[in-house]
């Protein structure tokens, strides 16, 4: 019975990490038209140069690319601090950094839900994830406005910011955590973000 128990958490955590995969693969964006311009600008790049290079070295006094031996000859008169190769050099730069841009993932669109089912995926969009969560929070008694701030690319955490019109607030911001935390609970998102609740209250 030990035995099967165990075969049957491994199957689960497989069965969760499988669906997390398929959840990261389907609401993530493609970026297809950032990779296919870099692509057709790598391929037009290097046949240009493999074209020029390969009549190099078959000693071909003739530039197949038009325009190139005029490129060449200006540049290899002049110097290294000049500002049109330091321009160059920049933009060369820039390009570079825009295509290894373009090949990483971009962000999720919305909160994936957690699932043990690998065929299936969902997902809650981030406008629905705060205004539900405000909704949780103005559900404490006491708590007259709620606004909530959700997870970024640095920021890992929910921000709740809730105010109620209370002197004496006691356990109020407690209770607002532990309202929001059961409506995550309720959610069931895959990627369980923590949350900070910040109260004000009245100090008059």
């Amino acid at each position: 019975m030990a035995e099967s128990l165990v075969r049957d958490v491994i199957q689960e955590t497989q069965s969760r990490q499988r669906a997390r995969r398929l959840a990261a693969r389907e609401f993530r964006p493609r970026r297809t038209l950032a990779g296919l311009a870099a692509a057709l600008l790598l391929t037009v790049a290097g046949g240009a140069v493999a074209i020029e290079l390969a009549a190099q070295a078959l000693g071909s006094g003739v530039h197949p690319v038009p325009g190139a031996d005029r490129a060449a000859d200006a540049l290899g008169r002049l110097p290294w601090s000049h500002p049109g190769v330091r321009a160059c050099a920049a933009g060369v730069a820039v390009l570079g950094l825009a295509l290894v841009l373009a090949a990483v993932p971009g962000r999720m669109r919305g909160m994936p839900l957690d699932g043990s089912d690998p065929r299936l995926a969902g997902v809650l969009r981030r406008s629905a994830l705060r205004r539900s969560l405000a909704d949780a929070a103005l559900s404490v008694p006491g708590i007259e406005r709620a606004r909530v701030r959700g997870a970024g690319l640095v920021r890992r955490r929910v921000i709740v910011r809730a105010a109620t019109g209370y002197r004496n607030p006691a356990n109020l911001e407690e209770l607002v955590h532990c309202a929001v935390d059961d409506r995550l609970d309720s959610i069931e998102p895959m990627f369980r973000p923590p949350v900070d609740v910040r109260l004000t209250w009245r100090k008059d």
